[in-house]
């Protein structure tokens, strides 16, 4: 079980780390079809890691 943690842990910090640039589509674009204009708007960076915590305690609470 310990072997997994481990495994999670550097998994979601390889995931932290490694996907730090991703964008969104705003809802003008969503909505208004496909447009050779693009405008991208980027994502927060506390996103991914209120994933990370909350994959911490999801491990920590399946150990008990």
């Amino acid at each position: 079980m310990k072997n997994i943690s481990k495994v999670i842990f550097t998994l979601a910090l390889v995931s932290l780390f490694g996907l730090s640039s991703a964008y969104g589509q705003g809802l003008e674009d969503a909505m208004g079809g496909f447009e050779d204009k693009v405008n991208d708007v980027p994502i927060n960076f506390l996103i991914p890691l209120a994933l990370l915590v909350g994959a911490y305690f999801g491990v920590k609470k399946m150990k008990k």
